[in-house]
């Protein structure tokens, strides 16, 4: 038997035959298997940072927010009616002019019944073909359809199974934990009952909301000056929150976007504007952060009876205006002025009424106080407190390049258009900074009032992905399909872990794929050209066994060869492919991390995000099948060989 040293050292000589063909193939396979290696080192590097930063925020669970799925029919009435549902509206109406005309009876006042507004109106658009009494359509300013969407919900609410004890008693089923309040309604009334005060002013000019462009960002931008604001538990907060010192809290605790405090309290604060290099962004987020954190604005609130006044205030402005030249006009005998400070009380600038009108308007009041429907003119000044910072993520294009990559991935699924206001926080306040007196006035509804306590949305915790997948996938509809009538909507919460999720098992799938491809061609090449060298060697072979080799000497010498060549391919692929991935870790690492970290909102403690990880098994997999490959594809011809007459093969040759 030949020496295992002899072995290895004609094995080594036999590396300079052929040696043209065998540096070709060995160039040929080291770049499949390095472009192979560099792959798979960039997508778990990515995929790990992108689970460190999801864990970072979900405190290693997996959240889903859901919601009751209402029917929209018990949401409040709509247009296209049955006919049916008209006769049920015309009954409720009926019932409900007779209620009034009874209390006006009791209480000794006179009931005028041209005051009443009709809930249906004729609607000549209709289709002849619908009967008569269905060519209609709903008046919602008729007080009546308030009433009747009020009944239509409560009777809803008897019978509903999708409320917290019942999404309670559904996620039991897989461990689920945390039913954390967001989205709760928090009572504050938008534009113009709520107006935000700025340079020590309210703008009385311009009460209508400000358009948002959701192809831009994700949530508005634009909820401080339309003041949309809900109750978010403050768990689901925290990785925005910048204080939780309830004792230094001056006003109402609120998360914020960054990008709209940078428009309204940019030049108070000397705020820069957002920087369009990503590099920059988290230095930008930071210094943000530190000078907005704990500043203050104010809204001032004005009830309905407030905003009354103001229209008859501009109203009788514009009718003096157009009336500057007529000598005929008269102005009202009671004419109002705009507030001489911000939030301050609205104040009378003429009265000339009569001594039979004050009595008139008198009794008007004291009649309004009997039934129960007079308003007393209020308002409060609101301060608020920025206690968070939300970086509003824009809609990205995920095909363009890596950054825009992350963004998609890491993208915050936190749906609400809405600004926080963290529960525990705004409970620790004393109560003269807390707008419970403007709760009150604003509860105008059941409905409103049972979906801030009943059926409020709720953030579920799952310890696994297959957990929460299987919740959504049988117990909740997605949200916006109308086609589905589960009890609850839901969707993943805080981050994209799904896609995360689903974008690993694709990985996986495209690895079986492409890995036998590599794996398949690479045997064609390595085969192809050991095949070919030993097949050409069989002069040598034939000398071996004339020298009294015997075959397994012989197939040793080749299986050292062999593993030579591979041991070749597999250094070649490992440092092609490390130093590829490398090179593209370095390239992108930091534009990554400020990518993840502006998107999170992790500034602060943000850890790395690296596309760079030597950690995934399948690298072993790879090097491995190096080996493997390289001696099945050398069986074959060295059988060959080895079973030729050598006699034959000296002569042939």
């Amino acid at each position: 038997m030949i020496r295992p040293s002899y072995a290895v050292k004609l094995a080594r000589t036999k590396l300079h035959s052929k040696c043209g063909m065998l540096f070709a193939s060995t160039i040929v396979a080291s770049l499949l298997f390095a472009a192979l290696i560099a792959i798979i080192i960039v997508f778990t590097g990515a995929e790990k940072s992108a689970e460190m930063f999801i864990k970072k925020v979900g405190n290693d669970r997996y959240l889903v927010k859901a919601s009751p799925n209402i029917p929209n029919k018990a949401l409040g009435i709509t247009n296209n009616l049955s006919l049916e549902e008209i006769r049920e509206l015309k009954a409720f109406e009926k019932k409900y002019y007779q209620n009034l005309q009874d209390k006006y009876k009791s209480l000794g006042l006179a009931y005028d019944k041209s005051t009443e507004a009709p809930a249906l109106l004729p609607a000549s658009w209709m289709p002849d073909s619908l009967p008569e009494e269905q060519r209609v359509t709903v008046n919602f300013s008729s007080p009546v359809i308030s009433d009747f969407n009020d009944q239509q919900f409560e009777k809803y609410a008897k019978t509903a199974n999708n409320k917290l004890t019942n999404l309670k008693e559904i996620g039991s089923k897989y461990d689920a934990a945390g039913y954390y309040i967001v989205d709760k309604i928090s009572g504050l009334p938008q534009i113009p009952a709520l107006r935000l005060i700025q340079n020590d002013k309210e703008d009385f000019g311009n009460s209508n909301p400000k358009a948002d462009d959701m192809t831009t960002y994700g949530y508005y931008t634009n909820a401080i000056y339309n003041s949309n604001y809900t109750f978010t538990d403050q768990q689901l907060l925290r990785r925005y929150m910048l204080a939780t010192d309830a004792s230094r809290l001056n006003g109402i605790p609120v998360v914020v976007s960054v990008q709209e405090a940078v428009s309204l309290f940019g030049k108070k604060l000397n705020l820069e504007a957002e920087p369009t290099d990503t590099n920059q962004k988290s230095t930008w987020l930071k210094n943000i952060q530190e000078k907005l954190n704990g500043h203050t604005y104010q809204v001032c609130y004005r009830n309905s009876a407030e905003q009354t006044l103001l229209k008859k205030i501009q109203q009788d402005y514009i009718e003096a205006k157009a009336n500057e030249a007529n000598k005929n006009y008269q102005k009202p005998s009671l004419i109002y002025d705009y507030p001489k400070q911000a939030c301050g009380d609205i104040t009378v600038k003429s009265d000339t009424r009569t001594t039979t009108e004050k009595k008139s308007d008198d009794s008007n009041e004291a009649n309004q106080k009997k039934l129960g429907t007079y308003i007393e003119p209020k308002h409060k000044l609101l301060t608020f407190q920025i206690v968070g910072i939300k970086y509003a993520q824009p809609q990205t294009d995920y095909k363009k390049n890596a950054s825009e990559y992350i963004k998609n991935l890491l993208s915050s699924q936190d749906s609400s258009s809405a600004l926080d206001i963290p529960i525990q926080l705004y409970d620790s306040l004393p109560e003269k900074l807390k707008f419970s007196d403007v709760q009150q006035q604003e509860a105008s509804s059941t409905a409103v009032r049972l979906m801030r306590d009943e059926f409020t949305p709720r953030v579920l915790e799952f310890s696994s992905v297959a957990k929460a997948r299987a919740f959504l996938d049988n117990e909740a509809c997605p949200e916006l399909n109308d086609k589905c009538n589960k009890q609850f909507a839901a969707n993943p919460y805080g981050s994209n872990y799904l896609i995360l999720d689903e974008i690993g098992k694709l990985f996986n799938q495209i690895a079986s794929v492409a890995l036998p491809a590599v794996l398949g061609l690479a045997i064609i090449i390595i085969w192809f050209t050991v095949s070919r060298i030993i097949a050409e060697n069989r002069k040598e072979t034939a000398i071996y066994r004339a020298m009294g080799a015997k075959r397994r000497d012989i197939a040793c010498i080749y299986i050292i060869y062999v593993v030579i060549v591979a041991l070749r391919i597999a250094i070649a692929s490992l440092i092609l492919g490390i130093a590829t991935a490398f090179a593209i870790a370095n390239t992108y690492g930091k534009n990554l991390t400020n990518t993840a970290a502006t998107a999170f909102g992790t500034v602060g403690s943000a850890p790395q995000f690296s596309v760079f990880s030597l950690e995934s098994p399948i690298i072993i997999a790879v090097v491995s099948s190096i080996f493997i490959v390289s001696l099945i594809s050398s069986i074959q011809p060295l059988l060959r060989n080895m079973r030729r007459n050598p006699v034959q093969d000296i002569r042939d040759n």
